[in-house]
């Protein structure tokens, strides 16, 4: 078990086998916990630091205060089209940004 400060609040990362093959990992911003898949598939490392970025991300939004201001709020809780965009995009950002020096 990992915690994780995210905006002054803890976080606890749990690894889990999950039954639904379709759910890597999910935010649960009202207990503070994310959970991520401890199941194999695929490049499972590869995928699994994606999602936990991806949760991470909730979580900052969830604490900014953001956790249903966005179009899907009823269905996810955020919209996952820009949350997954972070996730994927933040290691070629921060790359420019250490480059750049500019963090």
């Amino acid at each position: 078990m990992q915690k994780v400060n995210i905006l002054g609040t803890e976080y606890e990362i749990i690894r889990e086998s999950f039954e639904e093959e379709t759910i890597d990992g999910f935010c649960d911003y009202t207990a503070h916990v994310i959970k991520i898949r401890k199941n194999k598939v695929g490049d499972f490392e590869k995928l699994m630091k994606k999602q936990l970025r991806h949760e991470i991300i909730h979580a900052f939004l969830a604490e900014s205060g953001l956790q249903a201001n966005f179009e899907h709020y009823k269905q996810f809780g955020h919209e996952e089209t820009i949350v997954d965009w972070f996730a994927i995009q933040f290691p070629k950002i921060m790359k420019v940004f250490e480059e750049l020096g500019v963090l």
